[in-house]
Order: structure tokens, then C-alpha cells, then sequence
């Protein structure tokens, strides 16, 4: 049963250890995952389903099926920060039976998780609140296509919800990604003039809920890409997985001030 559904961000700096000062700059976004990890613990998540893009050269949709994950962020400079987590090999073999043949899905065990999974996991699954006991949620990792388009994986999230109908186990799926890297002169994709629009109209889209799905995946490929976004072929998964279902979104916060748009978004279910 699919219980919670959330949009997140996966910026490196939201990592106490890595943006050090400047994790205060994306105190909203730090403060809209805290609610996220109280969620998550209230509703007692079995699975937690992660969505990431930075699988790097991926071809098309994959799922890393490894029984012990390990996060951690040494790519960063950052040794202290790191985390073990169990991934939910039945579920996720499951998945793979549904996708197949119609997705050519690529099933693999690679024990270390790419950052895309690996910062909202960190952030939401570890102990680093005295307050919020840790959550012991099994985890499936799916990493988007680079090959494909938003349609392609919208289909595949629909396939993904028939199967998760079905199971008894209590589900949740986050979208890892971000809007534009380029709303400033000092982004990390540089500037783009069109960048401001697009958040704004991708944002505008979400809100409509199911109605505004159909404008997320007409976007304009050229666009996108001149955005520097990776956030779009998660949430296209991810609203597959919510097709015709009854949700309203809940806009929890939205920063830019790094040049990024870190966009954290509840699909509040009915």
C-alpha cells in the first residue's frame, strides 16, 4: 500500500558535514525534511522507494538491489558522515518482474548508493536527532533513464503502481531531484534567463495536482536541458506511481537562493 509520496532535494550542502555555515543558507528545505522523517516514522514505512537521476550513463531505468547499502559522502571530503541500510530484495525483484519486457530495466547490487539516494537518505533515515528515533525502513533504489523522455518514465510509474497495490507492506516514494542549477550568476550550471520561468511553471504545474501532470510532461525537452534540472524524469516516475489517484500537493518549501531549485513537495493522499 502506497501511504506517502514526497518531491525532495539532494543537495550536497544540506549535509551538516559538507555545507558546514552554509547548511543554514537551506534552513527551510533542512526544517521541510524534518517533517518529512516525522511522517515517515508516524506512518511506520516498510519501504522506503528512492527515485534518483545520478546514476551516471545510465541507459535506461535501473534498480540497485543490494542487501546492505552503505552511504556515505567521501566523494564530498566528508569521512564521518555515513549510514547502512538494508535494501528490500523481494520488493524490488517484484518490480523488475513488472517492468519487464516492456522496460528493458537493468537489475544490479551495488553496495555504495549514488548521491541522488544517498543525501535524502542520510538526512531522513539516520540518527542525527536525539528527538526522532531512527527508522528502520527497508530501501529500493530506481534510478531514472538518461536516454529516455518524461512519458517513458510516467508509463513506468504506472506499472510500478499496479504492484504496489497489491502488496501489504507499507510503502513510501520520494522523487530526488531538483529544478533548475542556473537562476543566478552564481549557479553551479551558470545562468539561464529561461531558468526563473521554468521552476515557476514546473512548480505552477505540480500544484494543480493531477491536472497539471499532463504540463509536466509536455515540458519542453530543449528547455530542460538549458535549465540544467534533474528532477524531472523523478517526478515523472513518480507521478506514474500516483496515476489516478486521489492527492493534493502540498508546495513545503522551495529555496534558490545557491542558484538551485530545491523543491520539497508532499502528494497528500485521500
Amino acid at each position: 500500500m502506497l501511504s506517502l509520496a514526497f518531491i525532495v532535494p539532494h543537495s550536497p550542502i544540506l549535509i551538516p558535514n559538507i555545507g558546514k555555515q552554509n547548511t543554514r543558507i537551506l534552513k527551510k528545505t533542512s526544517e521541510s525534511l524534518a517533517k518529512i522523517k516525522k511522517e515517515l516514522i508516524e506512518k511506520k514505512i516498510d519501504t522506503l522507494i528512492i527515485i534518483s537521476p545520478h546514476k551516471k550513463n545510465n541507459l535506461d531505468i535501473s534498480l540497485n538491489n543490494h542487501f546492505n547499502l552503505e552511504i556515505n559522502f567521501e566523494e564530498f571530503g566528508d569521512y564521518l558522515s555515513k549510514l547502512n541500510l538494508n535494501g528490500d530484495l523481494e520488493l524490488s525483484y517484484k518490480i523488475k518482474e513488472e517492468l519487464w519486457p516492456d522496460f528493458d530495466i537493468n537489475i544490479e547490487a551495488k553496495s555504495k548508493a549514488d548521491y541522488g539516494s544517498s543525501i535524502p537518505l542520510y538526512l531522513l533515515l539516520s540518527d542525527n536527532n536525539q528527538k526522532i528515533k531512527n527508522l528502520k525502513s527497508k530501501i529500493i533504489i530506481i534510478n531514472t533513464s538518461s536516454h529516455h523522455d518524461f512519458s517513458y518514465h510516467f508509463t513506468a510509474g504506472q506499472k510500478i503502481q499496479r504492484l504496489l497495490k497489491e502488496t501489504d507492506k507499507n510503502i513510501a516514494v520520494l522523487a530526488s531531484g531538483e529544478l533548475s542549477h542556473c537562476l543566478n550568476h552564481n549557479a553551479p550550471g551558470g545562468f539561464f534567463q529561461k531558468a526563473i520561468m521554468f521552476d515557476e511553471k514546473t512548480i505552477e504545474s505540480l500544484k494543480k495536482g493531477p491536472l497539471g501532470v499532463p504540463d509536466i510532461l509536455k515540458i519542453d525537452p530543449k528547455l530542460a536541458l538549458g535549465a540544467k534540472e534533474c528532477g524531472l524524469r523523478p517526478i515523472s516516475l513518480l507521478l506514474g506511481i500516483l496515476d489516478n489517484l486521489d492527492y493534493q500537493t502540498d508546495n513545503m518549501s522551495y529555496q534558490k537562493e545557491l542558484g538551485v531549485g530545491c523543491l520539497t513537495m508532499k502528494f497528500d493522499l485521500k
